[in-house]
C-alpha cells in the first residue's frame, strides 16, 4: 500500500515499526494494529496507535504534556474508500487509544494521500504544523470528562 501511495523515495521500505511489529504493537499495552476485512478475508484497511514519541520539536508547543499516541498506517484499500470503513476503523483506534489512557492524538498527513487531510479535519483533527505545502502535523485533545469516563477514573 505504501509503494501505491507515496513517490519512491519518501518512505522507508522496511520501516521499523513493521520490521518489529511483535515490539511496537503486540506486546505494549498502549498500542494496537487494527485490520477492517473484506467478506472475502482480504484486508481492506489499517490503522495502528503507539505511542507518539515527540520526534518532531516543531509541534512540541502545541501538543499537551500528557499522554499522546500516535495514529500511524492509517491505510484504506480503493476499492473500499467513501464505504464508512475508514469511519468505523478510526472509531476503534480511538476508543482503543483513550482506553489505553492517552489524552490526545497525534499525526501527520501528506496531501497528496487520497482524501487523508478531510478525513482527519472531519474527525476534529486541528492542524498544529506544516512541514511543507504537502505535509501537515495535526492533533486531537479528547476532552477530560469522556476520558475519566472512557477508562474509569
Amino acid at each position: 500500500m505504501m509503494s501505491d501511495l507515496y513517490p519512491r523515495g519518501t518512505y522507508h521500505e522496511n520501516p521499523h515499526d513493521l520490521a518489529f511489529f511483535e515490539e511496537v504493537y503486540i506486546r505494549p499495552a498502549n498500542a494496537g494494529f487494527f485490520i477492517a476485512e473484506g467478506v472475502n478475508g482480504r484486508i481492506i484497511g489499517t490503522a495502528a496507535v503507539r505511542p507518539y514519541d515527540r520526534r518532531f520539536p516543531e509541534v512540541e508547543a502545541a501538543i499537551g504534556g500528557g499522554p499522546v499516541c500516535e495514529i500511524v498506517k492509517f491505510y484504506m484499500h480503493p476499492d473500499s474508500r467513501r464505504m464508512g470503513v475508514g469511519s468505523r476503523l478510526y472509531e476503534v483506534a480511538e476508543q482503543f487509544a483513550i482506553e489505553a489512557g492517552y489524552r490526545e492524538s497525534y499525526l501527520h498527513t501528506s496531501l497528496f494521500l487520497p482524501g487523508g487531510y478531510p478525513f482527519w479535519q472531519s474527525r476534529g483533527y486541528i492542524e498544529r504544523y506544516w512541514e511543507s505545502e504537502r505535509i501537515v502535523h495535526m492533533s486531537k485533545r479528547w476532552d477530560e470528562y469522556a476520558g475519566r469516563e472512557l477508562v474509569g477514573l
